[in-house]
């Protein structure tokens, strides 16, 4: 009994020093803190694989919940595309109502003009009306209360802009053919001396094209046939003559001609002499969508001075020669003046918080009285009313100071300068106009081409959708898709 007690006192001893690592084993050579290490390994690669798989958890996370936010973006994105594509084709709809019909028409209002308000109470559920500059809102009305749930969310939101495409100028006009008309008015947006650093001048590529050389590079782009075009300072088509393909042959890759309708503005890019100078300046005024004539109603001040560059008269000297009648400096400055203070009008009109200010508020009746129908909404319901505005303007001096405070281009020549627009005081009863011209190159028929820029935000992450629709076909048709 007593050996067996002592033995098994000699094995716990033996186990109480392994743990101290007191052991001395055969060979006499003494281990210490064998077990402590062995704890401190297991330890230590449990920590590594429970800190890497809670890394990885929450990368996975990280990965899920963008992806997640990336899809909800996109589809709210959609959501604001698909809404602004409804309300687009509504208002071709009501022009087909007996009774909205003829009232649409003859007002020529445009629902695309009150986009933002419309689309106001499918992100929020609240329709407000307020008035511009001022803390005071006319009339408000929250949709929750008769049980409609808005598309907005805290965390998400969109938006949708839509701007029609017919206050461009179409360069695949030239694809079929080249008439006066049109060849004119290409050269009148090239022909301001403002562009004149653009041409006849060095760049990193060599030496810049004319202007009429350059006219006559788009022509050849896009028309069908493989002969250059030859374009007279006259801003006449010559008969053409020789391979269309000789200016891109210095190019470091050699191309082709396409000899085909530009797909997108961006082909311009292949375009010889067409650099991001270039892009810079004539993109708002190019489009490649099937757009005719320019409308009053949409175009800037750089296509509303071609428009008057082309119908202005000029002294029977110069009839010949008419493409510089805007070249020159006293000319050319009226008429930019004038093309701004059109564009600041068209802004002015155009903003229906501005004729609810002018109207409700300051109760006026008229934009410009006697000139302007009454409660008008729209910048130009006929060509013959753009001619009227003109006329106005020519003919009152006070008039255009007071709409250049409303066009962009002039807030960029006067770097936003309020006072400097107010003060500007240009001469124009010098001026007339050939009302046959210029009733032949405009418009003011209902847009049937818009670019739509839908954008969803979620969580952080933007979803852009940029669209062209042309509503020439029923329900419309997209043109162009590209996703950001």
């Amino acid at each position: 009994m007593h050996g067996r007690l002592r033995k098994t006192a000699r094995v716990c001893a033996g186990f109480w020093q392994r743990l101290n690592g007191d052991l001395v084993p055969m060979g006499g050579v003494k281990r210490r803190g064998i077990a402590l290490l062995l704890v401190l390994t297991y330890i230590a690669v449990m920590t590594a694989t429970v800190l890497s798989g809670f890394t990885n958890s929450q990368v996975s996370y990280s990965i899920s919940a963008n992806v997640r936010d990336d899809l909800k973006a996109y589809y709210k994105a959609k959501s604001a595309l698909n809404l602004g594509r409804l309300m687009l084709t509504y208002q071709y709809e009501l022009e087909k109502d007996e009774f909205f019909g003829t009232r649409l028409r003859k007002s020529n209002f445009q629902l695309y003009q009150i986009m933002d308000i419309l689309m106001t109470p499918f992100k929020t559920g609240i329709v407000s009306v307020d008035v511009p500059n001022a803390d005071m809102t006319i009339a408000s009305y929250n949709l929750h209360d008769a049980g409609v749930d808005a598309m907005g969310e805290a965390s998400g939101d969109f938006t949708v802009k839509v701007s029609p495409e017919e206050g461009r100028v179409n360069l695949n006009k030239f694809s079929s053919s080249v008439s006066d008309a049109d060849l004119y008015e290409l050269c009148m947006l090239l022909a301001s001396p403002k562009y004149d650093e653009l041409f006849n001048s060095r760049s990193s590529k060599g030496f810049r094209l004319t202007r009429m050389d350059q006219i006559a590079a788009i022509i050849d782009w896009v028309d069908a046939d493989g002969e250059k075009t030859y374009i007279t300072n006259e801003c006449k088509k010559e008969e053409s003559n020789g391979d269309e393909t000789s200016l891109y042959v210095d190019q470091r890759k050699k191309y082709n001609v396409k000899n085909a309708k530009l797909t997108t503005l961006d082909e311009l890019y292949e375009v010889a002499g067409f650099g991001d100078d270039m892009m810079e300046a004539f993109r708002e005024m190019f489009t490649v969508y099937p757009v005719n004539k320019v409308n009053v109603n949409l175009a800037s001040a750089k296509v509303l001075y071609s428009v008057l560059c082309n119908a202005v008269e000029v002294d029977d000297a110069q009839k010949d020669n008419r493409i510089w009648a805007c070249s020159d400096a006293t000319i050319g400055t009226q008429l930019l003046a004038l093309a701004m203070a059109l564009e600041g009008y068209q802004q002015f009109v155009s903003n229906p918080m501005n004729l609810l200010y002018l109207y409700i508020v300051m109760g006026e009746t008229s934009v410009i009285p006697n000139v302007v129908p009454n409660g008008t909404v729209v910048p130009f319901r006929r060509e013959s009313e753009f001619y009227k505005v003109v006329k106005a303007m020519v003919e009152d001096s006070t008039q255009v100071p007071k709409f250049l405070m409303y066009s962009p281009t002039a807030y960029l020549m006067f770097q936003g300068d309020e006072t400097a627009m107010l003060q500007t005081s240009v001469g124009l009863s010098n001026l007339t106009f050939n009302t046959t011209r210029l009733y032949s190159n405009i418009t003011t028929e209902t847009p049937r081409v818009f670019r739509v820029v839908a954008v969803g935000e979620y969580g952080g992450t933007r979803r852009t959708l940029t669209t062209v629709i042309d509503f020439n076909t029923t329900g419309g048709k997209y043109l162009y898709w590209r996703e950001n």
